[in-house]
Protein backbone atom coordinates (compact mmCIF):
# COMPACT_ATOMS: atom_id res chain seq x y z
CA UNK A 1 0.00 0.00 0.00
CA UNK A 2 2.91 2.09 0.73
CA UNK A 3 4.33 1.79 -2.65
CA UNK A 4 1.56 2.39 -4.37
CA UNK A 5 0.85 6.07 -2.24
CA UNK A 6 4.54 6.79 -3.07
CA UNK A 7 4.05 5.88 -6.83
CA UNK A 8 0.29 8.12 -7.40
CA UNK A 9 2.46 11.05 -5.18
CA UNK A 10 5.07 10.44 -7.75
CA UNK A 11 3.22 10.82 -10.74
CA UNK A 12 0.80 13.76 -9.10
CA UNK A 13 4.47 15.49 -8.85
CA UNK A 14 5.16 14.60 -12.17
CA UNK A 15 1.94 16.01 -13.72
CA UNK A 16 2.47 19.01 -11.79
CA UNK A 17 6.03 20.08 -13.17
CA UNK A 18 4.51 19.25 -16.53
CA UNK A 19 1.40 21.55 -15.89
CA UNK A 20 3.98 24.31 -14.88
CA UNK A 21 6.17 23.54 -17.25
CA UNK A 22 3.62 23.86 -20.00
CA UNK A 23 2.24 27.63 -18.47
CA UNK A 24 6.51 28.85 -18.66
CA UNK A 25 6.30 27.78 -22.24
CA UNK A 26 2.87 29.03 -23.16
CA UNK A 27 2.46 30.79 -26.44
CA UNK A 28 1.02 33.89 -26.47
CA UNK A 29 -1.64 33.74 -29.09
CA UNK A 30 -2.22 36.88 -29.91
CA UNK A 31 1.32 37.77 -31.04
CA UNK A 32 1.04 34.74 -33.79
CA UNK A 33 0.67 35.03 -37.54
CA UNK A 34 -2.18 34.32 -38.90
CA UNK A 35 -0.48 31.63 -40.93
CA UNK A 36 0.66 30.00 -37.85
CA UNK A 37 -2.84 29.87 -35.87
CA UNK A 38 -4.34 28.05 -39.03
CA UNK A 39 -1.79 25.61 -38.80
CA UNK A 40 -2.23 24.70 -35.04
CA UNK A 41 -5.84 24.72 -35.38
CA UNK A 42 -5.76 22.30 -38.49
CA UNK A 43 -2.86 19.95 -37.42
CA UNK A 44 -3.45 20.44 -33.85
CA UNK A 45 -7.10 21.06 -33.64
CA UNK A 46 -6.35 23.87 -31.08
CA UNK A 47 -9.07 25.79 -30.41
CA UNK A 48 -7.24 28.28 -28.95
CA UNK A 49 -6.05 28.92 -32.30
CA UNK A 50 -9.04 29.33 -33.84
CA UNK A 51 -10.44 31.55 -30.37
CA UNK A 52 -7.68 34.37 -31.67
CA UNK A 53 -8.54 33.95 -35.50
CA UNK A 54 -12.35 34.92 -34.40
CA UNK A 55 -11.00 37.54 -31.98
CA UNK A 56 -8.95 38.89 -34.77
CA UNK A 57 -11.93 39.10 -37.66
CA UNK A 58 -15.27 38.50 -36.14
CA UNK A 59 -16.18 42.68 -36.03
CA UNK A 60 -14.63 42.69 -39.64
CA UNK A 61 -17.09 40.13 -40.88
CA UNK A 62 -19.44 41.27 -38.81
CA UNK A 63 -19.73 44.58 -39.91
CA UNK A 64 -19.15 43.31 -43.84
CA UNK A 65 -22.23 41.75 -43.20
CA UNK A 66 -24.08 44.41 -41.79
CA UNK A 67 -23.05 46.48 -44.83
CA UNK A 68 -24.78 43.90 -47.14
CA UNK A 69 -27.98 43.17 -45.69
CA UNK A 70 -28.66 46.06 -43.55
CA UNK A 71 -29.93 44.50 -40.30
CA UNK A 72 -28.28 43.92 -37.71
CA UNK A 73 -29.92 40.26 -36.58
CA UNK A 74 -28.70 39.13 -39.99
CA UNK A 75 -25.83 40.20 -39.55
CA UNK A 76 -25.93 38.11 -36.34
CA UNK A 77 -27.05 35.21 -37.95
CA UNK A 78 -24.11 35.35 -41.04
CA UNK A 79 -21.31 35.83 -38.36
CA UNK A 80 -22.42 32.82 -36.62
CA UNK A 81 -22.89 31.06 -39.98
CA UNK A 82 -19.11 32.20 -41.39
CA UNK A 83 -17.86 30.94 -38.02
CA UNK A 84 -19.23 27.60 -38.53
CA UNK A 85 -18.11 27.51 -42.30
CA UNK A 86 -14.76 28.92 -41.44
CA UNK A 87 -13.86 25.52 -38.82
CA UNK A 88 -15.44 23.30 -41.73
CA UNK A 89 -13.17 25.17 -44.63
CA UNK A 90 -9.82 26.63 -43.03
CA UNK A 91 -8.19 22.82 -43.79
CA UNK A 92 -8.60 24.05 -47.39
CA UNK A 93 -7.02 27.58 -46.97
CA UNK A 94 -4.08 27.99 -49.60
CA UNK A 95 -1.45 30.92 -48.37
CA UNK A 96 -1.37 31.88 -51.98
CA UNK A 97 -4.01 34.48 -50.75
CA UNK A 98 -3.57 36.30 -46.98
CA UNK A 99 -6.01 34.48 -44.59
CA UNK A 100 -7.88 38.28 -44.40
CA UNK A 101 -8.58 38.43 -47.75
CA UNK A 102 -10.02 34.82 -48.08
CA UNK A 103 -12.05 35.04 -44.62
CA UNK A 104 -13.52 38.41 -46.58
CA UNK A 105 -14.39 36.17 -49.86
CA UNK A 106 -16.35 33.56 -47.21
CA UNK A 107 -17.94 35.96 -45.71
CA UNK A 108 -18.85 37.90 -48.43
CA UNK A 109 -20.23 34.92 -50.45
CA UNK A 110 -22.23 33.83 -47.25
CA UNK A 111 -24.03 37.32 -46.93
CA UNK A 112 -24.95 37.64 -50.49
CA UNK A 113 -25.99 33.90 -49.68
CA UNK A 114 -28.30 34.48 -47.58
CA UNK A 115 -29.76 37.60 -49.30
CA UNK A 116 -30.50 35.28 -52.66
CA UNK A 117 -32.17 32.83 -49.82
CA UNK A 118 -34.18 35.25 -48.19
CA UNK A 119 -35.07 37.06 -51.12
CA UNK A 120 -35.20 35.22 -54.16
CA UNK A 121 -38.47 36.25 -55.99
CA UNK A 122 -37.16 39.98 -55.22
CA UNK A 123 -33.26 39.53 -56.82
CA UNK A 124 -32.40 40.51 -60.25
CA UNK A 125 -28.99 38.62 -61.33
CA UNK A 126 -26.67 40.60 -63.58
CA UNK A 127 -23.72 38.35 -64.89
CA UNK A 128 -20.13 39.19 -63.44
CA UNK A 129 -18.85 39.73 -66.46
CA UNK A 130 -21.23 41.83 -68.03
CA UNK A 131 -21.21 44.05 -64.82
CA UNK A 132 -17.79 44.59 -65.37
CA UNK A 133 -18.05 44.90 -69.21
CA UNK A 134 -19.70 47.99 -68.14
CA UNK A 135 -17.96 49.18 -65.57
CA UNK A 136 -15.29 49.17 -67.06
CA UNK A 137 -16.03 51.71 -69.89
CA UNK A 138 -18.07 53.74 -66.91
CA UNK A 139 -14.39 54.33 -65.55
CA UNK A 140 -13.26 55.70 -68.52
CA UNK A 141 -15.77 58.34 -68.19
CA UNK A 142 -13.53 60.82 -65.97
CA UNK A 143 -15.02 59.97 -62.46
CA UNK A 144 -11.80 61.73 -60.60
CA UNK A 145 -12.11 62.10 -57.19
CA UNK A 146 -8.75 61.11 -54.81
CA UNK A 147 -7.81 57.21 -54.61
CA UNK A 148 -7.18 58.14 -50.89
CA UNK A 149 -9.52 56.70 -47.84
CA UNK A 150 -12.95 58.89 -48.56
CA UNK A 151 -14.16 58.06 -44.86
CA UNK A 152 -13.64 61.00 -42.57
CA UNK A 153 -11.52 59.56 -39.36
CA UNK A 154 -13.91 58.30 -36.78
CA UNK A 155 -11.82 60.41 -33.91
CA UNK A 156 -12.58 63.39 -35.27
CA UNK A 157 -16.64 62.96 -35.92
CA UNK A 158 -19.47 62.89 -33.87
CA UNK A 159 -21.48 60.35 -33.68
CA UNK A 160 -24.51 62.40 -35.09
CA UNK A 161 -22.01 63.03 -38.43
CA UNK A 162 -20.82 58.98 -38.50
CA UNK A 163 -24.52 58.01 -38.34
CA UNK A 164 -25.51 60.28 -41.52
CA UNK A 165 -22.01 58.80 -43.22
CA UNK A 166 -23.59 55.17 -42.20
CA UNK A 167 -27.06 56.18 -43.58
CA UNK A 168 -25.55 57.35 -46.69
CA UNK A 169 -23.27 54.72 -47.23
CA UNK A 170 -26.52 52.15 -46.57
CA UNK A 171 -28.58 54.15 -49.58
CA UNK A 172 -25.97 53.33 -52.20
CA UNK A 173 -26.90 50.35 -54.19
CA UNK A 174 -25.77 46.99 -53.41
CA UNK A 175 -22.85 46.74 -55.89
CA UNK A 176 -20.91 49.80 -55.15
CA UNK A 177 -21.95 49.59 -50.98
CA UNK A 178 -20.06 46.63 -50.77
CA UNK A 179 -16.87 47.85 -52.44
CA UNK A 180 -16.66 51.17 -50.17
CA UNK A 181 -17.15 49.04 -47.37
CA UNK A 182 -14.07 46.40 -48.25
CA UNK A 183 -12.05 49.50 -49.73
CA UNK A 184 -12.78 52.58 -47.57
CA UNK A 185 -14.04 51.07 -44.47
CA UNK A 186 -11.97 48.37 -43.89
CA UNK A 187 -9.21 49.88 -45.90
CA UNK A 188 -8.29 46.92 -48.38
CA UNK A 189 -6.75 47.32 -51.53
CA UNK A 190 -8.62 47.38 -55.29
CA UNK A 191 -6.45 44.44 -55.67
CA UNK A 192 -7.84 42.92 -52.31
CA UNK A 193 -10.96 44.07 -53.19
CA UNK A 194 -11.11 42.33 -56.57
CA UNK A 195 -9.90 39.36 -55.03
CA UNK A 196 -12.46 38.82 -52.65
CA UNK A 197 -15.35 39.84 -55.35
CA UNK A 198 -14.38 38.04 -58.11
CA UNK A 199 -14.06 41.56 -59.86
CA UNK A 200 -11.71 42.81 -62.70
CA UNK A 201 -9.76 45.70 -61.53
CA UNK A 202 -11.26 48.27 -63.86
CA UNK A 203 -14.85 47.27 -62.11
CA UNK A 204 -13.45 47.64 -58.71
CA UNK A 205 -12.16 50.96 -59.32
CA UNK A 206 -15.12 51.98 -61.13
CA UNK A 207 -17.55 51.37 -58.19
CA UNK A 208 -15.17 52.49 -55.62
CA UNK A 209 -15.24 56.23 -57.61
CA UNK A 210 -18.67 56.20 -58.17
CA UNK A 211 -19.63 55.15 -54.75
CA UNK A 212 -17.08 58.14 -53.86
CA UNK A 213 -18.89 60.95 -56.04
CA UNK A 214 -22.45 59.48 -55.18
CA UNK A 215 -21.31 59.72 -51.22
CA UNK A 216 -19.55 63.22 -51.93
CA UNK A 217 -22.91 65.07 -52.69
CA UNK A 218 -24.84 63.58 -50.32
CA UNK A 219 -22.38 64.69 -47.29
CA UNK A 220 -20.89 67.85 -48.70
CA UNK A 221 -23.03 69.88 -46.34
CA UNK A 222 -22.02 67.64 -43.16
CA UNK A 223 -18.82 67.39 -44.11
CA UNK A 224 -16.60 70.44 -45.33
CA UNK A 225 -13.43 68.57 -46.44
CA UNK A 226 -15.62 66.94 -49.36
CA UNK A 227 -16.30 70.26 -50.71
CA UNK A 228 -12.10 70.75 -51.67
Amino acid sequence: MLTNNLEVNHDARSEFKDNKSRKLVEVNYNKMGDELLVLLFVSNHDDKAFDEIAKRYGDKIYRLALRITKNEDSAEEILQNVFIKLIEKLKTFREESKLSTWIYSVSSNESFLYLRNRNKDRNRHISVDELGAREEMNSREGYQISDQKFRPDDSIINNQQRDIMDRAINDLDEDYRVVFQLRDVEGLSNNEVAEILGLSLPAVKSRILRARNVLRKKLINFFPEYQS
